[in-house]
């Protein structure tokens, strides 16, 4: 009996694996594909060999990013949303569109600032590389910032539904009032991307924007259950 117990329990978490792999790989396709002009772009670019071709690249993928990479990453910051909340993504496609129609404003007005303070950052970044290491030194510091606060800019677009500037700005106290989630979601992205890019490439087109939107929302949802929780502690006393 208990060797049957064990087999069940054992198919039922390989079951639960290969869901979640299928699941995860195929909203991050969705994800690459929603992005293929500028993933195309940026890979003739790279291989073209030509030094001022990067320089244009940074030009014209600003000008893509807003439009595409955007809302294509909220809606799956979203459907991972509801991975989280609801323990499942289904249907996959339907639910990805969805979202993907539903926050493309926001997520779009969003992409426009926040790919100009990007854009900025790095324009400053190479600037100043061969000139002054320590306002080098700090524009490191504003680009970890920077990051942590578009991943939870996509977190909260997913799961409020505020105007934009209510959205900058929750995303803004998220980045700063929990240092704790902001330093797990720098670590934890760095270690995907690192091994994403140096180690098991695979996980490029499989899952590592899923890994890293689950790893900020996880967080992002953590800290908003705690959040509540006060609020209700607050109110009761």
């Amino acid at each position: 009996m208990n060797n049957l117990e064990n087999s069940t329990s054992l198919m039922g978490s390989l079951y639960s694996l290969c869901d979640w792999v299928m699941r995860f790989s195929i909203i991050n396709l969705l994800w690459v594909i929603f992005n293929l002009p500028i993933i195309i772009f940026a890979t003739l670019i790279f291989f073209s060999g030509q030094q001022e071709g990067y320089f244009v690249f940074v030009f014209i993928a600003a000008l893509m990013m807003p439009f595409l990479f955007f809302p294509a990453t909220t809606a799956m910051f979203a459907a991972i949303r509801q991975w989280v909340i609801q323990g499942t993504i289904s249907p996959l496609f339907k639910s990805y569109w969805k979202y993907y129609k539903e926050n493309y404003k926001k997520s779009m007005f969003g992409g426009f600032i926040i790919t100009a303070a990007w854009t900025v950052l790095i324009a400053d970044y190479y600037y100043f590389i061969d000139k002054n290491s320590f306002l080098l030194y700090m524009l490191i510091i504003i680009g970890v910032f920077l990051f942590v606060f578009s991943m939870n800019f996509f977190s909260v677009v997913s799961h409020y539904q505020l105007n934009l500037s209510a959205l900058l700005k929750n995303a803004l106290l998220a980045t700063i009032g929990n240092p704790i989630s902001t330093l797990l979601i720098l670590i934890g992205s760095c270690i995907i991307l690192y091994l994403s890019f140096y180690v098991l490439l695979f996980l490029l087109p499989l899952f590592t924007g899923t890994l890293i939107a689950y790893l900020s929302f996880k967080l992002f949802y953590r800290m908003y259950l705690k959040t509540i929780e006060k609020q209700r502690i607050h109110r009761s006393k």
